[in-house]
């Protein structure tokens, strides 16, 4: 298994899921093939003053009672020049403080998640040696609830490229539950800056 750095096991946010055994034969499943397992990216708290971005995800939604644990699986980047993915995975532990109506996700909250996911599914697709892509900016986003997302409790958020047409880059996101049924499904739009790179 391909890491970020360092020895990703032995990460809190990892060791949650290896506690919940879905979550754990996914990990483990993923052990076996040539993908990335780390840890959102977002939610490494950088230094102070090293960066300004995202301070959402990094800081108010990275505790113990919003989002407890939050791990991401993908391919590495293709060959270039795209370096694309096609599709990312993400465990998502959601506690107490993501709730909405009793039990349940906030509404507000799926939105984010779909931006989340499919916001840091592009930043990937570049040569690995090469800083975050940064090139884009979400156009629009339509989120469609199909069923409770239960609060506190532990989702799989799938994100897929869907096409590329000159700077506009189509992704598909959805949440599932443990037994894989559609809770949620997103579709964003994604437009990338003038004279910046597509994937």
């Amino acid at each position: 298994m391909k890491a970020q750095s360092g020895n990703i096991n032995s990460h809190p946010d990892v060791q949650h899921f290896m506690r919940i055994p879905w979550c754990a034969n996914l990990l483990v499943a993923a052990g076996s093939r040539d993908v990335i397992v780390k840890v959102h990216e977002n939610r490494l708290v950088q230094p102070p003053g090293k960066t300004q971005s995202n301070q959402f995800v990094r800081q108010t939604l990275n505790t113990p009672d919003t989002i407890a644990a939050w791990v991401t699986v993908h391919p590495p980047p293709g060959p270039p020049p795209q370096f694309r993915i096609d599709e990312s995975v993400s465990l998502i532990a959601l506690k107490r403080g993501m709730v909405g109506f009793p039990g349940c996700l906030h509404g507000g909250a799926v939105a984010l998640l779909f931006d989340e996911v499919t916001g840091m599914h592009i930043a990937w697709q570049r040569d690995p040696s090469e800083p975050f892509n940064m090139s884009y900016r979400t156009a629009s986003l339509k989120a469609t609830y199909l069923k409770e997302i239960l609060a506190p409790g532990t989702v799989l958020v799938r994100s897929r490229i869907v096409r590329v047409d000159g700077r506009k880059n189509y992704f598909e996101a959805q949440i599932e539950d443990e037994h894989g049924e559609l809770l949620a499904k997103g579709e964003v739009l994604y437009i990338a800056l003038k004279s910046q790179s597509k994937i």
